[in-house]
């Protein structure tokens, strides 16, 4: 997940609008190596991004005028910045539901849908906890 993260600026065509993630992982980044202190997660079809690719990054200490977190979707494709109404993350599956405006910025559904394999559900409850932040995650 860590090359997945470091390539995100790349460009590629459209990624679907639901995809399944074998690529599930996070990482904190540094001041020094990223030019912010925070955390990545990420949920990817393949190691590269290839497939679709839903990356949120959360800055440990936003300005009081910035949302704490963004969104990007498809390696940089689109982008939001907060939005997230609810993340609802079942077995082996995580359902967004988005606000309208942020939906159009990151073009995607209002709702959408990403699964992974199972035995990854706690550790993308938390990923997702850690950068969107519990109160949006069920």
């Amino acid at each position: 997940m860590s090359r997945l993260v470091r390539q995100h600026s790349l460009r590629e065509a459209a990624p679907p609008l639901e995809f399944a993630a074998s690529v599930t992982g996070g990482t904190r980044t540094t001041l020094a190596a990223d030019g912010w202190d925070g955390y990545v997660y990420g949920l990817a079809h393949s190691d590269d991004g290839t497939g679709g690719c839903l990356l949120i990054q959360r800055a440990d200490d936003p300005a009081p005028e910035e949302e704490p977190y963004c969104l990007i979707w498809g390696r940089q494709e689109g982008t939001t910045y907060g939005g997230v109404i609810e993340a609802v993350v079942t077995e082996g599956e995580v359902r967004f539901e988005m606000e309208r405006f942020h939906a159009a910025e990151l073009g995607t559904p209002t709702v959408f849908r990403i699964t992974f394999p199972a035995q990854r559900t706690e550790d993308v409850r938390a990923g997702l906890s850690r950068t969107l932040g519990p109160q949006v995650v069920r």
